[in-house]
């Protein structure tokens, strides 16, 4: 026998079951006074009077409907039993589904990083200034690298004395550093990038011991005192034309030369995505490829050149002895170069490595400046005087880089190449002094001056670094 109880909470349950369908059905019908609109920011609540409270249900907003406002729907009566409806709002949110999926904004950001990529690179670049002379032609025509008759100060005989130059310097190179940063695009890719060189001093120097000549001649043996020597001499012009006679500085005591450059600068280049250049060519396609560049470089170069020198002519026979003096000259130069350019960018690339090459050409100009400072050039009385240069010139520059990437992985690539980056019209310490003196020397106190006169420019050396692709 079925106790009453479980007949009791059984009718109960199948007599509530009835009542929600019916309530349901009737929302839900067709001619129902009161349909849910979604997406307004207020409904009224479906309140009769006279009619028995009936409770409203919204339906529920799609998946990826922007977030919305919907109100309750729910109707209640305060314990003063006159109707109220409810103020409460309820907000549908959509499922999160991460940064940059909804909002366009984000999104462009995601799509920029996604296609972006930053390459860094060690330098080892230098920019040698040759072999220049310090100091001018000798009368013979000779190459006054070799030793050549000079004469005595104090007119006893003749001696040897030969002219440096600045093979030696520059010669090992710099370390430097240069970043690229990258955005690929459907129509091409943009570039941004930056190289600094850092300080290169090299020096040359003699000392005394190496000053003093060794080969003696019998008709030397008759003198040994140190005026003998294989001294170091800075030959000039005379009023801007070679002398009839040895006309310069001699220092027999030491001499050096020390030369520092350095070097850095920012371009931006544009390569492009082609249809109509030899065949199709689009960043990351495989096989050869080739695709135009323009862009703009900033460049600045500086040099320093000081050169300093000793004599002292004490000997014996000398019928007018000479005080030890020491001899500065110090030069300086800087160069500020605006320059557009266009390039063409050749790639073969493979799944596993690109080789490629990429020479470009610019048309700019060159805002220079430089300044000669010399100190008893002749003699300790010759007085400190400067002389200064500033003027801007046309100046064409060529860069021609070959490198090797090797994919390590989906996003990470090793890369190891050489650069080559000539400069013409350019400002060096070498060429700008101007080895001179004048007639009139004795009363403007000018031995040597700086002259307008420029020079080409070559930096170049191996490149080593790695390549990240942003996922």
């Amino acid at each position: 026998m079925v106790n009453p109880a479980y007949r009791l909470l059984l009718g109960m349950v199948v007599l509530l079951t009835g009542v929600g369908y019916r309530s349901a059905q009737a929302q839900y019908a067709p001619g129902s006074s009161a349909p849910a609109q979604s997406g307004l920011l207020y409904i009224p609540a479906a309140f009769h009077p006279g009619h028995s409270a009936q409770v409203n249900y919204e339906t529920s907003p799609e998946y990826n409907q922007p977030m919305d406002q919907y109100v309750s729907g729910y109707n209640s009566y305060p314990d003063s039993g006159s109707p109220y409806q409810s103020d409460m709002i309820v907000r549908a949110l959509p499922v999160d589904r991460g940064w940059a999926y909804d909002n366009p904004v984000d999104g462009l950001f995601k799509n920029i990083a996604s296609h972006s990529w930053m390459r860094l690179e060690y330098l080892l670049w230098k920019a040698p200034p040759g072999n220049q002379l310090i100091g001018t032609e000798i009368p013979n025509g000779n190459d006054p690298r070799l030793p050549y008759a000079i004469p005595d100060p104090d007119g006893t005989m003749n001696l040897e004395a030969h002219e440096a130059d600045l093979s030696s310097i520059g010669s090992q190179g710099s370390n430097g550093i240069r970043g690229t940063f990258g955005i690929d695009f459907n129509s091409g890719t943009i570039e941004a990038i930056f190289f600094g060189m850092r300080s290169d001093r090299s020096s040359v120097s003699y000392g005394k011991s190496e000053l003093m000549r060794t080969n003696f001649s019998m008709d030397d043996e008759t003198n040994t005192t140190y005026d003998l020597s294989n001294s170091i001499s800075i030959q000039t012009l005379l009023d801007g034309r070679v002398d009839t006679v040895i006309n310069g500085a001699r220092f027999n005591q030491k001499f050096s030369v020390d030369y520092q450059s350095s070097a850095w600068g920012v371009e931006s280049n544009y390569v492009i995505n082609t249809e109509q250049l030899f065949f199709r060519t689009y960043a990351g396609a495989g096989g050869f490829q080739m695709r135009p560049m323009v862009g703009f470089r900033y460049l600045k170069i500086g040099e320093s050149m000081l050169i300093k020198g000793s004599f002292e002519d004490q000997a014996a026979t000398a019928t007018l002895p000479v005080e030890l003096f020491e001899t500065t000259i110090s030069t300086e130069t800087s160069n500020k170069l605006y320059i557009p350019q266009a390039g063409v960018r050749m790639e073969f690339v493979h799944p596993w490595f690109t080789i490629s090459a990429e020479p470009k050409v610019g048309f700019g100009v060159n805002d220079y400046n430089g300044s000669v400072l010399t100190d008893q050039f002749f003699s300790a009385a010759d007085p400190t005087h400067v002389t200064q240069i500033a003027k801007t010139r046309f100046s064409p520059t060529f860069e021609f880089g070959v490198n090797a990437r090797v994919n390590l992985t989906e996003n990470f690539t090793f890369n190891v190449g050489y650069n080559f980056l000539w400069a013409n019209q350019v400002a060096r310490p070498g060429t700008i002094t101007y080895y001179n003196t004048s007639t009139t020397n004795d009363t403007t106190g000018v031995s040597l001056q700086a002259q307008d006169s420029l020079d080409s420019y070559k930096l170049h050396g191996l490149v080593i670094g790695g390549e990240i692709r942003f996922p």
